[in-house]
């Protein structure tokens, strides 16, 4: 079943694992740090693509995300696109109440409902 996530917002961070390594434009993989709304538990992309997208780490942005075709090596994908420029301060508050709280979908879930706890997250990072 494809999901659709139509509003969400989240801060951009680079990717801090030793597993993560550099695209073919030698470009580093970044995430997407949940503030507000649904956002699926998969919010890796590629430094390319994050660069593409005109994404600054440490800004937090207004997103919709898609899933992809699942791949067979890596499972379901999602594609993320902006609906917004960086936002302020005020801005994330005035959206995080439009989009509402911060829910992350376990997307490894079969049934795609399982939400993973809301303390998994540290929020006082994000802002």
């Amino acid at each position: 079943m494809k999901k659709h996530f139509t509003g969400f917002l989240a801060k951009v961070e680079m990717l801090k694992s030793e597993k993560a390594t550099s695209d073919k434009n030698g470009l580093m993989p970044i995430i997407l740090i949940g503030v507000a709304g649904e956002i699926p538990s998969r919010t890796v992309i590629s430094g390319t693509y994050a660069s593409n997208m005109n994404l600054e780490v440490g800004n937090v942005y207004l997103f919709q995300g898609e899933e992809l075709e699942e791949d067979p090596m890596f499972g379901r994908q999602f594609s993320f696109r902006t609906i917004s420029k960086e936002l302020s301060a005020i801005e994330t508050l005035q959206a995080s109440n439009y989009v509402g709280k911060l829910r992350i979908i376990d997307v490894d879930s079969s049934d795609f409902t399982e939400e993973i706890a809301e303390g998994h997250l540290e929020l006082s990072k994000v802002l």
